[in-house]
């Protein structure tokens, strides 16, 4: 294989980016990030190594940080990532870049582009106020408007500046992640289920960590949740709910993912190459 590209997708937007991407590069494999959360070790051996995932909390999910950690990686691969985020990416892009440094790899090239809302949380005043914070933000362009931008770079392994928010809302959003995410693991504490749920296990078959198990027909969460949704949006009955949703907000997949693209098997890929059809 030519190319690698890891992911991490909840409700199916990072896995249409990477899809996409697959498609174009050709002679290129596609993994699910949760796919490896039991191994020790992952040797990402390809001449060029893309990392796709969203944007939480400003930085990192949980699950891409640790996984970045068990990287083996060449210095001479090149590595690129496309994140995809709601509101803005703060300094995510300069965090990974750091972590793959630690590795003794580098990243190359850096892209945030705009995804559709995938959480229910209502916005706080603390993410009004780093969102008016960053000027770059009305700037973000989804995956669509930038593809033409993106795929030279990544297929000609150019080098191209990480992309921030302005500095402001890094500094503060840096600041505010790691507090963010620690709170996320327990957040599963306060979901209700309501009496639609049909045990169908869609919610289980789903958690990227493992979180949800059946129980006497119900959801039993484990609180080491990632709050990325992936339960709450899939659920066909919509029967997992939170007291801080926005009434709102409507429940949400990409249109172009199915429920059992998303299904976590250990270790199971896709290979793309420029003839398959996503």
């Amino acid at each position: 294989m030519d190319t690698l590209i890891y992911y991490f997708s909840a409700t199916g937007n990072s896995l249409n980016v990477a899809r996409d991407l697959a498609k174009a590069l050709g002679n290129t494999q596609i993994l699910s990030i949760p796919n490896f959360v039991d191994r020790e070790t992952v040797e990402a051996s390809s001449k060029r190594v893309g990392l796709v995932f969203p944007v939480y909390a400003w930085g990192m999910p949980r699950i891409v940080a640790e996984f970045i950690e068990k990287l083996k990686i060449d210095k001479a691969t090149y590595i690129f990532a496309v994140v995809t985020c709601v509101a803005i990416q703060g300094n995510t892009l300069v965090a990974l870049q750091n972590a793959l440094r630690r590795k003794g790899g580098d990243l190359g090239a850096g892209f945030a582009v705009k995804a559709p809302r995938s959480s229910l949380m209502k916005l706080n005043n603390l993410d009004r106020i780093i969102m008016r914070l960053d000027r770059k933000r009305k700037k973000l362009k989804t995956t669509e408007e930038r593809f033409s931008e993106i795929l030279p770079v990544v297929k000609n392994k150019e080098l191209h500046k990480v992309e921030t928010s302005s500095l402001a809302s890094g500094i503060f959003g840096s600041l505010l992640h790691g507090m963010a995410l620690n709170s996320f693991r327990s957040t599963d504490s306060a979901f209700v289920v309501d009496d639609t749920c049909k045990a169908c296990g869609t919610c289980a078959d789903l958690c990227p960590r493992g979180n949800i198990v059946l129980s006497n027909g119900r959801p039993t969460f484990l609180h080491n949740c990632e709050l990325c949704h992936a339960c709450i949006q899939w659920c066909p009955q919509f029967a997992i709910r939170h007291p801080n949703f926005d009434a709102d907000a409507l429940q949400y997949t990409h249109p172009r993912v199915k429920k059992t693209d998303l299904q976590h098997t250990r270790l199971v890929s896709t290979e793309i190459s420029n003839k398959t059809h996503c």
